[in-house]
C-alpha cells in the first residue's frame, strides 16, 4: 500500500476560465514531509498525463486504479497515491 501521495497544485490562484498566470508545483509527500518538487512554472492549466511523466522523472510511479491514472480532485489541485519507482514490482 503506498504512503507517498503526488500533490499538484496551482503557484496562483485560477481566473475565471480555470487558468493561472504562476504555474503549478507537483509535490511527492510522505505524511506531512516533501519528498520531491517539480516545478512547472509554464503550465497554465493542469495536465495530469503531463504530471505523471514528470512524476516518472522524478522517480515515482501512479499507483493503479481510476479515472485519469488515480488522481482525484484536492482543493484547487489535484492528489494521487504513488510509489517510489525503486519500490515498484
Amino acid at each position: 500500500m503506498p504512503e507517498l501521495t503526488a500533490v499538484c497544485t496551482p503557484n496562483s490562484y485560477p481566473h475565471e476560465d480555470g487558468r493561472v498566470e504562476h504555474g503549478y508545483q507537483l509535490n511527492v509527500l510522505d505524511d506531512l514531509t516533501v519528498v520531491a518538487t517539480v516545478e512547472l512554472p509554464h503550465w497554465t492549466s493542469c495536465d495530469l498525463a503531463e504530471a505523471g511523466r514528470h512524476l516518472t522523472e522524478a522517480g515515482f510511479a501512479l499507483c493503479p486504479g481510476g479515472e485519469d491514472g488515480g488522481w482525484r480532485p484536492a482543493g484547487l489541485g489535484y492528489m494521487a497515491p504513488v510509489d517510489r519507482l525503486a519500490d515498484v514490482g
